[in-house]
């Protein structure tokens, strides 16, 4: 049983994961931000979906009906379906953006429970977990969330306008209306929290600067922050070889 089928936790975080091989830095508190561009050219470069989504921050359709006018006359010249369209802004591309790995319902299957916790393991298959070495190396680090996000808030907060929130995935086959009507306000920042559902693996939690235009990379330090984290090997967190131990809601 999934611990998301309790419907107790949803939005709830109980950990935030980086994979990095720098994570002596982390631990300092530094925190490496490309743009959203870095990952957009990551998969025009490659070719590759993966680490590089080349539709990072678009405003993305499919099957658009479109007319031609002649621009003198006013008269309709050609009309037709198109498979999709997809656009951003330029200022978008070029936000700074922190990419973690949310420990959260969605991942967690419950292996026993008694009466006061749920005990949880991964459901990650193997595959999947492959595929992260693959991408990443076999380093992490997994940090406490509460106080992480204390942290961030008073070093960013004098700085910059930021939002931190986890990413939603969708089927960008289909024009659902609750991710197309991000798209008519220009000024909102939801643009950037979402992504197809080809990377829900990824199960991401962001940080972006959400006024900030850059065209190199930002390394932001928060304070120390190995009193709340712990390093392990990717093969292994995502193992059978620890449990998560959950408390059930009260009352």
């Amino acid at each position: 049983m999934m611990l998301s089928e309790t419907r107790e936790f949803d939005g709830q975080l109980f950990g935030l994961v980086k994979f990095t091989q720098y994570i002596e830095s982390l631990k300092a508190g530094n925190l490496y931000m490309n743009n959203l561009k870095f990952y957009i050219d990551q998969e025009k470069e490659s070719g590759i979906k993966g680490v590089g989504d080349k539709l990072e921050a678009s405003r993305v359709y499919s099957d658009m009906t479109f007319k031609m006018f002649d621009s003198e006359t006013g008269e309709l010249v050609a009309e037709g379906l198109s498979g999709g369209i997809n656009f951003r802004l330029n200022r978008d591309e070029k936000r700074p953006v922190y990419c973690m790995y949310a420990v959260d319902a969605e991942v967690l299957e419950i292996v026993r429970e008694d009466e006061d916790f749920y005990y949880t393991k991964f459901n990650l298959p193997k595959e999947e977990v492959d595929n992260l070495v693959n991408d990443f190396g076999n380093q992490m680090l997994y940090i406490n969330p509460k106080p992480f996000l204390e942290r961030v808030v008073p070093a960013f907060e004098e700085k910059y306008s930021f939002k931190a929130a986890k990413v939603n995935y969708d089927d960008y086959r289909i024009n659902n209306s609750k991710r197309t009507n991000v798209y008519t306000d220009q000024e909102s920042t939801e643009i950037y929290f979402w992504k197809d559902e080809f990377f829900k693996n990824q199960n991401e939690y962001r940080l972006v600067l959400t006024d900030v235009e850059s065209d190199t990379p930002l390394i932001e330090n928060i304070g120390d922050i190995s009193d709340i984290s712990t390093e392990f090997k990717i093969d292994e967190f995502f193992s059978d070889k620890f449990e998560l131990q959950i408390r059930k809601k009260q009352g």
